[in-house]
């Protein structure tokens, strides 16, 4: 696997979107604009969700709107502002952690799978889901966890907890949703689910992949940019 990814990216590394955190957080703020109007609505289900038969009967385009569906649909645009922007962060670090080419793959992988599979339900089911990204969304919140589990963040803006206990209690909420959901929903959160798999293999399963590699690069490239700055001041 490491050795056909790293063929990968020597062949389309120079095709991955740079600054991808910042590109999808806009792509999401405008599809929770899009979202909070009726009108909004009724055109992202109507023309731009992800619908099994409208895509096998020639609407491709949907395959790619399918990702203006944001991480958060509050009502509140306060706490969508604030949502938006804490993903951001989150993206922001697991993409410069991670790589841009790998970043790419983690999350437009996720999203593939989660549509492939919501045809091959459609093709087994004939029930028309709609395939909606959220637990995609919230992968990138895994991988910040993998990153950094000693990070300490602030729940609710007041309480102190590291990333690893918020990573714990996010899969524990996806088992349980697994386990009780629909077919789509096992689907959207087992897409979600093997790309921080494969990641976290990656990452202590005992490989030398190149995600990992630039990852531990990049870590021990900024503490000793930090150092290096704190013995200046």
């Amino acid at each position: 696997m490491n050795r056909l990814f790293q063929k990968l990216k020597y062949k389309f590394g120079r095709y991955a979107i740079n600054n991808l955190a910042l590109h999808i957080t806009m792509i999401f703020t405008v599809g929770y604009v899009l979202l909070m109007t009726p009108v909004g609505s009724m055109l992202y289900s109507e023309w731009l969700a992800f619908y099994p038969y409208q895509v096998l009967h020639g609407q491709i385009w949907r395959i790619f709107t399918a990702v203006l569906f944001p991480p958060i649909s509050s009502a509140s645009i306060l706490w969508a502002a604030i949502s938006l922007f804490l993903y951001y962060n989150f993206a922001s670090f697991v993409e410069r952690t991670m790589g841009e080419f790998e970043f790419n793959i983690y999350f437009f992988g996720s999203l593939l799978i989660g549509e492939i599979g919501a045809i091959i339900s459609y093709l087994i089911t004939g029930i028309n889901y709609p395939y909606l990204p959220i637990y995609t969304h919230f992968a990138i919140v895994m991988a910040f966890a993998i990153m950094y589990p000693d990070a300490s963040l602030l729940l609710m803006f007041v309480i102190p907890i590291k990333a690893k206990w918020i990573a714990i209690a996010e899969a524990a909420v996806y088992i349980y949703n697994f386990i009780m959901g629909g077919i789509i929903t096992k689907i959207s959160i087992a897409a979600a689910f093997i790309p921080v798999v494969i990641f976290f293999v990656m990452s202590y399963g005992g490989g030398n992949g190149n995600i990992i590699s630039n990852m531990k690069f990049r870590m021990k490239q900024r503490k000793r940019q930090k150092e290096w700055r704190d013995q200046w001041r």
